[in-house]
């Protein structure tokens, strides 16, 4: 059950699927009337206004006047049975039997800030303590938070595939030290030394780094700009970005190549020839 004034109502923005809502003549009057929501009117088997159908709450009759299928604000409403507040005042009694009482103020865009700092005190001058105003977030503000949170999720995102392509280069290096043994000790036994054969496995899996990171480069630019050109946008690249992807893609395969490399600069000639 909720009391609200017809302007609480109006401020709401109300979807009416049957009917109307009650106006400030019912607020004078202290009229028996309620507005319910679709869902509370379907569940009390009220499909039509047309024979005055009537809902009763703690022994009292309130006639129907209205159907509400949607609101733009306080959707709490909708569940609810709405009568006028003098009628609630002189069904039950004053505001110290009631919940805390709130009021719904509708502002023009960007003005919510504004009026909810100063609604107190053009409310009641001499009390404004009275009051505590709560206004929707910030646009700007919450879509700079909105973005902030899809930052830290694209870079979780990217630390988990610069692992997992980690883990694929070491994985590829340490296959191919396998796989080469008898070339790596063929070449020591030419008189290269672990050093020179460590080398060779880096500069392998750097290049792999390199080129994983070039290609999901090229990916990811080709995919920003399809998408703007489908969506009718400008594409934004920043070249520092750009330009770091390989670069990092370098370094993960180096260090993804470290294992490998170390591993093939210990194999001794006579064991990797007999393989």
């Amino acid at each position: 059950m909720v009391a609200a004034s017809p302007g609480a109502l109006a401020a709401a923005v109300p979807s009416l699927e049957q009917g109307l809502v009650y106006d400030e003549f019912a607020e004078r009057t202290a009229a028996p009337v309620a507005v319910v929501g679709e869902g509370v009117a379907r569940r009390l088997g009220i499909t039509t206004l047309e024979n005055a159908p009537a809902v009763f709450v703690g022994g009292e009759a309130f006639s129907v006047v209205g159907i509400v299928g949607d609101v733009e604000r306080k959707a709490d409403l909708l569940p609810s049975v709405v009568v006028p507040r003098s009628t609630a005042e002189r069904v039950w009694g004053g505001a110290e039997n009631a919940a805390e009482p709130r009021m719904l103020i509708s502002t023009r865009i960007g003005a919510a800030q504004q009026v909810a700092a100063e609604a107190g005190l053009a409310l009641r001058p001499d009390h404004v303590e009275y009051f505590r105003a709560i206004a929707p977030p910030d646009p700007e503000q919450l879509r700079s938070s909105v973005g902030s949170d899809l930052d830290q999720l694209f870079l979780l995102l990217a630390s988990v595939c610069l692992v997992i392509g980690a883990v694929g280069i070491a994985n590829t290096t340490l296959v191919a030290v396998l796989e080469r043994t008898g070339e790596i000790g063929l070449r020591r036994a030419l008189g290269a030394r672990g050093r020179h054969v460590a080398g060779q496995f880096l500069a392998e899996s750097r290049a792999l780094g390199a080129l994983g990171g070039l290609l999901g480069t090229t990916a990811g630019t080709a995919t920003v700009v399809a998408v703007a050109v489908v969506r009718e946008w400008t594409p934004v690249i920043h070249p520092a970005t750009v330009a770091a992807a390989p670069v990092a893609g370098l370094a993960t395969g180096l260090l993804a190549g470290l294992y490998p490399a170390v591993r093939a600069s210990r194999v001794q000639p006579v064991e990797a020839l007999r393989r």
